[in-house]
């Protein structure tokens, strides 16, 4: 399947039970192999999904037929493989991935339980079950659903639409929830999604960043450190009462509320949660700083919360690279009263085994979260994400303002363009406004949001503003996967509206 997907010339498309296939072309002449069925023989996907609903299922003779060419082929070299023959495995092997894919474009919908015939609640309980799609052991692949995949160009990444393969050594996990969101059909067939960024702490005084003793014996400690962040003050409780009330005088519905990295602590997240309840918020994605013990580092993560019919849920986000303070940065940020400008700081955070939480609220719409660093390495967390494709990546940050030219952005435009996804970041109006370079005014840019359709968008709070109602909304496009199969239902997220929101003791 390493055949190489350039076309050379043209030949007409033809279509049979949902695969987009081409007539009169040759492998070794295109350099290219593509779904190819009997000819007046009407084959369908659903044929594999029905036969996959139960145990003793027989699978259709055409499948077996392409199955049979294979095995018998099972000691063709690679190398004979990559250059497009024999013709026959090459298209065997093409139209079996088509058709496994295709067999699994309702993953990602909601279907009716009444309706459900089998295929769908197996395959999800193989996922929550297994991590995976495929019984193959997920410490060597994975097999999760995919939203979206980069339309420029061509990789490896864009012969599925429906499925991806992560081999990285990264837990992936899919969380299918069932948050209390608005059906499209509820909302006039769009659908539309209501967030509050609430970018907390509002301020934050240089002694939030202290140093911290070191747990690393040969460490020199002329050179190196390290701190933790500490703003020294609690959720503002009355002020996140009052957003909402804010956002509700804005619009009827909130489906998400999002604050920074590190923006409460543990012991806020039942009050958060509770007032969030009273305002009908599905979706909770906020920062959690935990402070150092006598023995062990801090953590930092993002917590996730999704309100369902039985309360809150709740999933963990885990923060993948400590922040490096250097020289530049601590003046800056003007800490050089709380940390050494000399000595390089460590963030005193323990690190977990990488994991990427997908958070799937139905119809297409994903999201996955990302803390700070994590955004800006370029290691197998952002490989997974490109094989997956989420609808929206949301990155908490502790960081300045979000303006084009900073390091945000510029890997916000990576996972834009591939693999085509709406990116979101957020960092507090606190360390936007201590980012403040020599003979350069204060920016007031607490947000980034990056789409792929409409590109950057600064989001400044403004002046007595305490967060920012933002409305995404869900649309499709038409793509064309690697094999020449044509999509009209990949979502496209898009910004339609930003709104500030001002509290009554907000003055900032």
């Amino acid at each position: 399947m390493a055949t190489r997907c350039i076309r050379r010339g043209q030949s007409r498309a033809r279509s049979h039970g949902g695969l987009s296939l081409r007539g009169g072309t040759d492998v070794r002449e295109t350099m290219a192999t593509e779904p190819r069925l009997e000819p007046g023989r009407e084959q369908s996907p659903d044929e594999w999904r029905i036969a996959a609903r139960t145990e003793t299922g027989i699978l259709p003779q055409w499948i077996l037929q392409h199955w049979a060419t294979l095995t018998e082929a099972r000691y063709t070299p690679l190398s004979e493989l990559r250059l497009g023959r024999p013709v026959e495995v090459c298209e065997a092997l093409i139209t079996l991935h088509a058709v496994a894919d295709e067999a699994c474009s309702r993953l990602t919908e909601r279907v009716d339980p009444a309706l459900d015939q089998g295929f769908e609640r197996k395959a999800w309980a193989l996922l929550d079950e297994h991590g995976s799609l495929s019984r193959i052991s997920a410490a060597r692949i994975r097999i999760v659903p995919k939203t979206h995949f980069s339309p420029r160009g061509l990789t490896i990444r864009s012969l599925s639409r429906y499925l991806a393969l992560s081999y990285e050594t990264v837990d992936l996990r899919w969380r299918r929830v069932e948050a209390d969101l608005p059906s499209p059909e509820s909302i006039g067939g769009t659908r539309d999604y209501n967030v509050v960024l609430a970018p907390w702490p509002l301020s934050v005084d240089g002694q939030a960043f202290r140093p911290v003793e070191g747990r690393l014996r040969n460490m020199d400690t002329d050179q190196f450190g390290f701190f933790e962040f500490d703003p020294g003050s609690g959720l503002d409780r009355p002020r996140i009462s009052g957003l909402m009330e804010a956002a509700h005088r804005q619009t009827p519905r909130i489906d998400a509320v999002v604050l920074p990295e590190a923006a409460v602590e543990p012991s806020d997240i039942d009050f958060l949660e509770g007032v969030l309840a009273e305002h009908d918020v599905a979706l909770l994605f906020t920062g959690v700083r935990e402070r150092s013990g006598r023995d062990d580092f801090g953590r930092n993560y993002l917590h996730l919360g999704v309100r369902g019919a039985g309360g809150w849920m709740a999933y963990r986000q885990e923060k993948h690279n400590r922040w490096c303070l250097d020289e530049r940065q601590i003046r800056r940020y003007h800490l050089t009263r709380a940390l050494d400008p000399t000595k390089q700081w460590w963030e005193a955070i323990d690190l977990p085994e990488r994991s990427v939480q997908i958070i799937d609220v139905g119809m297409g719409a994903t999201a996955a979260p990302l803390i700070c660093e994590d955004l800006a390495r370029l290691d197998e967390v952002n490989d997974v994400l490109r094989r997956v494709g989420p609808s929206i990546v949301l990155a908490v940050l502790l960081d300045g303002p979000q303006l084009p030219f900073r390091w945000p952005c510029r890997y916000a435009s990576v996972l834009a363009d591939d693999p085509g996804s709406a990116v979101l970041t957020l960092t507090s109006f606190g360390m936007a406004a201590r980012s403040t370079p020599r003979g350069k005014p204060r920016s007031r840019v607490i947000a980034m949001w990056n789409d792929p359709t409409s590109g950057f968008h600064e989001l400044d709070l403004a002046r007595g503003a305490s967060g920012i109602l933002i409305t995404a909304s869900v649309g499709t496009k038409t793509g064309w996967t690697a094999d020449g199969r044509r999509h009209e239902n990949m979502p496209e997220l898009v910004l339609s509206a930003v709104r500030q929101l001002r509290v009554s003791n907000g003055d900032l």
